[in-house]
This record gives C-alpha cells, sequence and structure tokens, in this order.
C-alpha cells in the first residue's frame, strides 16, 4: 500500500469513527474515541506511516476536525434545519 492509499484509508476510517460516536456534547471525548480507534485499526492491520509519532498525531487530529467541520456544515446542518 503506497503513502496515498494509507492516507485514503485513513481518512475513510475517520469519516467512519465521527459517524459512529455522533451525538450531542462531548467533542473532546468524541474525538478521542475516533482516533483511538483509527489507531486501533492500524495496529490491528499493522499499517504504518513514515511519519514521526507527533506529526502523525498532528494529521490525524486535523482529519478529525476536518471531517466534523464539513459534516457540520453540510449534512448535520441540514438535519439540524429539518
Amino acid at each position: 500500500m503506497n503513502l496515498f492509499q494509507t492516507f485514503d484509508l485513513i481518512g475513510r476510517a475517520v469519516s467512519l469513527g465521527v459517524f459512529l460516536v455522533e451525538q450531542p456534547g462531548n467533542g473532546e471525548k468524541k474525538k478521542q474515541a475516533v482516533i483511538d480507534m483509527v489507531l486501533s485499526l492500524m495496529d490491528e492491520f499493522d499499517i504504518r506511516v513514515p511519519l514521526p509519532d507527533s506529526v502523525f498525531e498532528f494529521v490525524l487530529d486535523f482529519l478529525v476536525d476536518s471531517v466534523v467541520d464539513i459534516l457540520n456544515s453540510t449534512i448535520w446542518k441540514e438535519e439540524a434545519t429539518a
């Protein structure tokens, strides 16, 4: 699996995790649950990225925030106004 495929898989896992933990409130706990799920998935399937842990943690944190921001401004916004 090349680096692009690896990050594509990680992005999909983040998106799935965000949907799985969706409930009102507890943003930081939900975020940590998504991060833990992704790290567990990566460990289970021996998925490695060629980045220092601190850099990957920053990227993963950014990915979770980005997915939540996109969903808040699209899908979840529409549900809230329905």
